[in-house]
């Protein structure tokens, strides 16, 4: 028998720093049976995307970090990007990422030259999408997105209601062995015990994220007289002013900015809840790892939240925006801890049934499939 030629797929990428696209694309790079796929990676020149060049070339992925294309009048660059592609002649192109980066190499609203078939992942707000980006969605062969609701704001932003692909994030279990004695240290260092919860939030110090409400729920939990410590991850434009803010709040010793955190599983371990109280939001990584440590939710229910977190069975919804109901929240675990274990229980099994990075992959494999013809069935559309 006949063994069927590899498919070209060509992943690109070209964001500044390692973050939710790069991941997709690292899993998708490393687990994609190469027995099946010629893999090869674009990715920007940035210095913060050197590590993993790095590792997709240690892994036998080739790698070709192309110059930017700044923007439509770049001649110069979408010629060299075009013909890049005309002499690849991927059967896919899956570009993940910014809305620039769609912008980028495609000779206007069409298809990548030299491209037989288009997958698009976007990322960034809907409502932000320049016109002749949404032109390149609608002309993709499928676009995913991680959640139901974000494919719905994608046609009402126009997108033929055909097109969305619902493949999720993913998180895998950790080695809790490895993470453990970092785990305690964390707690032992903020203080945390049975009658002190150690809260964990990571995400970028942006509005968006609800920073401003979660330090509002927690003064109203400090005023109720409960003892907690809550730790903040992540940077961004708004982390003075919230360190402020928790300062005239009277949070000194109880809130803690820990900035950019290199490896999160630890600290995440260590929390007795994760906490997500943005104000808008898809599906973040940050969501999934938590659920995949077996630790209770507290979040918004907005975007693709309620898609994976069920309230009072993994966790806590809560409206956005509103620091009342936050704080009941939290005090509700905090005086219910035997609850709060048991819906970290079900978040880890919810996790390890449906959202490994091993089932996601496989999604994009069967939409990669459907695209190229190869499937008898239509993976399931966003709405």
């Amino acid at each position: 028998m006949t063994t069927p030629p590899r498919v070209g797929l060509l992943l690109v990428q070209a964001g500044e720093e390692v973050g939710t696209p790069e991941r997709v694309l690292w899993e998708l790079a490393t687990r994609l049976p190469s027995s099946r796929y010629a893999i090869h990676a674009w990715l920007s020149r940035s210095g913060g995307l050197d590590e993993l060049a790095g590792s997709l070339e240690e892994r036998g992925v080739s790698v070709e970090r192309p110059s930017p294309v700044r923007s439509p009048w770049d001649l110069g660059s979408r010629l060299r990007a075009w013909s890049a592609l005309r002499r690849a002649r991927p059967a896919l192109v899956h570009l993940h990422g910014t809305w620039t980066v769609l912008a980028g190499p495609l000779p206007g609203p069409t298809r990548p030259a030299g491209a037989e078939r288009l997958i698009v992942t976007p990322q960034g707000a809907v409502d932000l999408i320049p016109p002749a980006c949404m032109a390149v969605l609608r002309r993709a062969d499928a676009v995913t997105v991680p959640c139901v609701a974000e494919g719905e704001a994608l046609v009402r932003s126009g997108l033929p209601r055909e097109r969305p692909r619902v493949v999720p994030n993913g998180a895998d279990p950790p080695d809790e062995i490895e993470e453990l004695p970092a785990a305690r240290q964390l707690r032992e260092r903020f203080g945390a015990g049975t009658f002190r919860p150690l809260w964990v939030c990571a995400s970028r110090l942006e509005r968006d994220k609800g920073h401003d409400v979660l330090l509002r729920a927690l003064a109203a939990v400090r005023e109720r007289n409960l003892a907690f410590v809550a730790v903040i991850a992540g940077e961004g434009s708004r982390r003075a002013a919230l360190e402020r803010e928790a300062a005239s709040l009277g949070l000194e010793g109880m809130v803690h900015f820990l900035g950019r955190v290199d490896s999160l599983g630890p600290l995440l371990l260590a929390a007795d809840a994760f906490l997500l109280p943005s104000l808008d939001e898809a599906l973040p990584l940050g969501l999934l790892e938590a659920m995949a440590r077996g630790r209770p939710v507290i979040a918004s229910a907005v975007g693709g939240v309620p898609e994976v977190v069920e309230d009072r069975v993994h966790g806590l919804l809560v409206p956005p925006g509103d620091p009342g109901a936050l704080a009941a929240a939290l005090e509700r675990l905090h005086r219910k801890p035997d609850e709060a274990r048991q819906m970290g229980m079900r978040s880890a099994e919810r996790l390890h049934s449906s959202l490994t990075w091993a089932r996601v992959v496989e999604a994009y494999e069967a939409v990669y499939d459907e695209v190229l013809g190869l499937t008898g069935f239509t993976v399931e559309a966003g709405g």
